[in-house]
Parts: structure tokens; sequence; C-alpha cells
């Protein structure tokens, strides 16, 4: 497809800080003493990573680009994967993944704006190892750097790379189940921007347009190709779950970078209030909608509504029984403070930070070394978005049952509510949020909340010399031996391939699915899978790596 210039005006006027586009334009055909010269691997693709950057500094790299008197050499591209430089004032990798996968990083040359005008000025591409942004990529970014004067084998432009794992599963499959989706897909930041819009829907209570986009990014995050005009009408329009408004929300961003109701949203305090709220233990988007018609716009405004004082009790050493009683609920029969809103005001700074893999480590072998000292024989597994490969996670999940197959079940019958007592009474578990104790099967259930023993908790690992601990949210998850593997797949997520999970089992196979078992429909038969990858043998489905579920982004 022939490249245009795009203008100026549409892409640049209005520069958000955290966005990363950039605009294309057709540099000028070499003339025939160029073309046999040595720098014939011109033009080198370059990408811009608006963040850190000002708007002005943005405009001053395109003008230098645009400017080039003697030599086309550089071409500004709208694709970070189709570029062979990527250009950002981001020196930290956190705040680069947040633009770019780290994948995509180590393949290519990672060099500051200064790479630009030297370059520029001197008439010649430099050593992008002297310009190395992230000090961690310095020497790939050597490696990757194009050197047109010298490398037979260098070209102007890198292939794009496909980020999904190699996999014979299908990016065109109806279900998100049979979809191979990476934590970083080829068009994360496309996805990222599609989910704004779905966002906003879910806080203003529309479930149906909220869902459409949901599809949405599972279907782009599955997508194994850097979208294109081309690519989008000749191939993903064609998937299930792209339908005719959102792919006129694609066709804005791949020619200006954005979509601008994404970022009008971002812009609305509305947005942002109803985000904050949403954060808050108890305070689903009903709710905030609500207290913001009330005309509460901060959490500060919160807390004034709450009567949640600087140093409020929650936060100390619940050593006083007076003080629990007169800030929580209690569980009647557990003696444990039970999570209100308040609580949630008051720990938000705490439960509000990531959780970073070896604390989720930590807080796991620290649950199943007391769990040994009430029960021998435990076995257990990290869920959610630790087991699909997360490097910060919001709160930790762990299923946990018997390697007893047989008498397994009657061994942990009662044991979360043991646990979690425990816990309480140790001090590392500080509330409840959700206690609930096993229930006989019943195939014709329509709720299951209630068919796992679950703690939805309040943690803190115990300080150690060194270190500060602070308030985590800890889910429990007990399940009998035979539904272990089943609540391991359920509770590994993500949302998308879950729900898609349920209906593969329920309208191709005629089974009920969900973390409690799998029941054929017509005569209740259960299935007790021994692994997860019988769970999909089972369902008619193929394997799926936990690491390749991450439908949202």
């Amino acid at each position: 497809m022939k490249r245009t210039r795009t203008s100026r005006s549409s892409s640049y006027e209005s520069v958000d800080s955290d966005m990363s586009t950039c605009s294309s334009f057709k540099r000028l055909k070499h003339s025939e003493s160029d073309e046999e010269s040595d720098d014939s691997g011109f033009p080198i693709k370059v990408f811009v990573v608006q963040a850190k950057l000002s708007p002005e500094e943005i405009s001053g790299l395109i003008s230098m680009v645009e400017q080039q008197q003697s030599m086309r050499m550089l071409e500004l591209c709208s694709i970070p994967a189709e570029a062979d430089v990527i250009v950002t004032g981001i020196q930290m990798k956190k705040r680069l993944e947040r633009h770019i996968s780290w994948q995509l990083a180590k393949r290519r040359a990672i060099v500051s704006p200064q790479w630009i005008k030297d370059s520029v000025a001197k008439e010649q591409p430099m050593p992008c190892g002297d310009y190395a942004a992230i000090q961690e990529l310095h020497d790939e970014t050597v490696h990757n750097c194009p050197n047109p004067k010298g490398c037979d084998e260098c070209s102007g432009t890198s292939q794009p790379e496909a980020e999904v794992a190699p996999s014979s599963l299908s990016y065109k499959a109806r279900y998100a189940c049979q979809r191979a989706s990476p934590l970083v897909c080829a068009n994360q930041s496309l996805a990222e921007e599609i989910d704004i819009l779905r966002r906003a829907r879910e806080l203003e209570g529309e479930a149906m347009s909220a869902l459409a986009y949901e599809r949405t990014v599972a279907v782009i995050k599955a997508y194994p190709h850097v979208i294109s005009p081309s690519k989008l009408e000749s191939d993903l329009a064609k998937i299930s779950g792209v339908g005719k408004k959102v792919q006129v929300k694609i066709e804005e961003y791949l020619t200006t970078g954005q979509i601008l109701e994404a970022r009008e949203i971002l812009a609305s305090q509305r947005f942002r209030s109803l985000s904050e709220f949403n954060t808050i233990y108890g305070i689903g988007p009903v709710t905030a909608r609500q207290l913001y018609d009330k005309g509460m716009s901060t959490l500060e405004h919160l807390d004034s509504y709450y009567d949640i004082r600087a140093h409020n009790p929650v936060l100390e050493e619940q050593t006083n029984p007076n003080i629990i009683e007169s800030q929580v609920k209690r569980l009647s029969t557990k003696g444990i403070p039970e999570v209100t809103i308040q609580v949630g005001l008051a720990l938000r700074h705490d439960l509000s930070q990531k959780i970073p893999r070896e604390e989720v480590r930590d807080m796991h072998d620290f649950v199943m070394k007391e769990l040994e000292s009430l029960q021998h024989g435990c076995v257990s597994t990290i869920v959610g978005g630790y087991r699909r490969g997360k490097e910060e996670s919001n709160d930790v999940d762990i299923v946990i049952s018997h390697k007893d197959w047989r008498g397994g079940g009657e061994k942990i019958k009662g044991l979360c509510t043991r646990l979690v007592k425990h816990l309480y009474d140790k001090g590392p578990v500080t509330h409840v949020m959700h206690l609930s104790s096993f229930r006989p099967h019943n195939a014709l259930r329509t709720g299951h909340w209630d068919s796992l023993e679950k703690a939805l908790t309040i943690f803190r690992l115990p300080q150690a010399e060194g270190t500060s601990r602070i308030h985590r949210r800890l889910d429990l998850i007990f399940a009998s031996p035979e539904t272990y593997w089943t609540a391991v797949t359920g509770w590994t997520g993500s949302k998308m391939f879950e729900r898609d999970l349920r209906l593969w089992a329920k309208y191709e196979k005629g089974y009920k699915f969900d973390s409690t078992g799998i029941t054929r429909r017509h005569d209740s038969k259960l299935f007790y899978p021994k692994s997860e990858q019988e769970v999909f043998e089972i369902l008619g489905l193929e394997w799926v790596d936990p690491t390749l579920r991450n439908t949202g982004v």
C-alpha cells in the first residue's frame, strides 16, 4: 500500500504526553547518483514515542526530518514494529513498556531524540549506541542499529514481527479460548485505546456496548500481524467481534495515531472520578455514579462523606476490640473484621500499589507454610494475572486442594475458615471481604459463587528486617481434588477467555463449565480432570498456555 503523508494538524495539534504515535511521509526519490552511492539502504524508518516529549520537541523533531536538504535518509513511520529506530525520551524500562513491548524493544535500536538532531545536522545516521535511551538495552541498540554504509545485509525497513508465540491456534477463531493472546501483542497501543471506550461504557452501565468493545480488544490481542489499513479491510474486519462501528475507530487510529473519543473520555472529569471511585472496595459502577451525582468528584470528597479521618483506627494494629467494633462490621461467627467502603478508603494507598512477582511468591509460601501446620499434604497454584505472566498483580489468587484424590475432599472441608482464623490470630489477615463454605454440587444451579470454599481477604506479610510491608488483597480458593483443575482453569482468566470457555462448553459441546466443575447437560454427568490439559481435552479444545490467555489489556 502506498504511504501517504499525514497532515501535522491531524496528528500533532493536541498532543497527549502518554500517547505513542507519529506521522509518516513519502520521502523524495533518490537521484541516480544516490542510488549508486553507499547509502542505498535509506530511508531509515523512525518511530517517535511521544511520552516525556513536549509538543514543541515533537514538532521540532518532525521539522528536522522533513527539512533535510541534501539527503532524505530518515522517514517517520506510524507503527513501532515497522521502525528501524525508536526514538524516546523515556529512560526506564517499566515506563517504556507502557508504549511498546519489551520484546519489540530488544529487537530495535532505542535512542534518545538527540540521535535525530545529530544525524540531520551531520547528514548521516549517527552510531545508535552513543545515544542509547535505555542503558539496559545498550547492547541490543548497538546490534540493531541500521548502518546503510557498510552493511550489505541491512535493509532500510525491518519486517514487522509477530509478538504471538508460535502456535497452531487460529487468530480467526470465533471463541477467545481458541486463540493465542499474549500479554503484550503486536497492536498493544490500539488495544489500549479501544479499551478506554470499553471502560467508559462499563462505568456508565452500558453493559452490551462494553461487552462489544471487550470482544474487539480480545480479537486485537490475538491478531499476530501489525494492523494496517489493508489488513483491516481484507482480514481483521472479517473476524467476529470487529463490527462496522469499531472499524471506523480503528481506521481513525491508523490515520492519526489515536481515537478522538478515547482522548475526550480521558479528559473527562466524570470518567476520572468514576474510575477512581470504582477502585475502592464496595464501590461498583452504580454506587460510583450515585456518589458523583451527589456532587463528589475526588476520593478526598469520599473521605469526608464516609468520615475517614487522617489517622483512622483501621490502619492501626488491631489490638483494641472496641476500636475494631466501632469501625467495621463483624462477621457474626468468625469474629474477623469485614471490609466496608470505609476500610477500602482508609487502605486505598496500600491496595492501589501493584504487587511484584517476588512478593506474590512470598505471600504464597507464607500461606502454605501456615497451612501445613493445620493440614499436611495440601497442594496449591497461584492463578490470576501472575499465572498469565504479569510482572505485577493487583491482587493474589491461590487455589488450594489436597493431594489425596480419594480422601482429600473431607480433609479440606472447613479448612479455609480455619486457615483464615489462624492467619487473623497470627496477624497477617486483617480483614475479610467474603467467606463461604462448601455446598453440595448441584448441576441445575444458576449461581456459582458459593460452590467453592473461598476467603477474599486483606493480608499483610509480617515485617522483615529492612522491609516495609503493606496491605494486599489475597484470595484463597479451596477446591476438592476432583475439581481442583477446573478451579485453576476458571481462576486463571482472563475475563473474556473464561466467558468464551463457558460459551464454547455450552453451545459447542453441550457441557456446563465453571471453576467448580464440568457437567454434561443432558444427563448431569460429572467429569473430574486430573490436569489442566485434561480440562481442555474434555471440552474438545486445543491446549492454550496460561501466558496466552491475556484477552484484556
